[in-house]
């Protein structure tokens, strides 16, 4: 069971612990039953969709797994649940209208994109296969889920120009692929 502790550091070699309301140390397990309620409450206010809620209470509580020192107790664990689930619930609003517009702009006037082949599906997954696994990323992230270059840096842990070197390798690989 991960454990958030609640301190803050004074002077290097020095931690005290920081008064909170609840306890000096909570449990993620105990937050999520104490609040996710009200972490679900506010995402399905937000977002308008029990899934998309959902989904954001999970991410809430898994990034406050993967990196408990998030929290620094500078105020209740509830009004720093609160705004990571409006932060989160604010990128998925963002993210659908983003992806609306690009929708619009790319798809207008035209008919309903159709599902590709199983042969080109296979042929897709052979050649997603046959990349390194970074370059593999680049092109599911970059193509299918198109993101931006920015957005690619900050999902990869890189720069963007690093993202900008990917994205080429990748398009000099699809063009030896294609035979041009």
């Amino acid at each position: 069971m991960a454990v958030l502790a609640l301190h803050s550091t004074t002077a290097p070699d020095k931690a005290r612990a920081v008064a909170h309301p609840v306890s000096p140390r909570l449990s993620i397990e105990t937050l999520y039953v104490s609040h996710g309620p009200a972490v679900l409450r506010r995402a399905r206010q937000l977002l308008g969709d029990e899934a998309e809620a959902q989904e954001v209470l999970h991410d809430v509580f898994t990034s406050l797994i993967q990196d408990p020192g998030q929290f620094a107790g500078m105020s209740s664990a509830m009004t720093f649940l609160y705004r990571m689930t409006t932060n989160a619930a604010l990128g998925r609003l963002r993210r659908r209208r983003t992806h609306a517009r690009l929708l619009a702009a790319n798809y207008a006037g035209r008919e309903e994109p159709t599902a590709p082949s199983t042969e080109t599906l296979v042929e897709l997954r052979a050649w997603l296969a046959s990349l390194p696994e970074e370059l593999a990323q680049v092109a599911v992230y970059y193509h299918m889920d198109e993101l931006t270059q920015e957005e690619l840096a900050a999902v990869l842990g890189c720069s963007r120009q690093w993202v900008g070197k990917l994205l080429q390798q990748l398009q000099q690989r699809e063009r030896r692929r294609q035979g041009t």
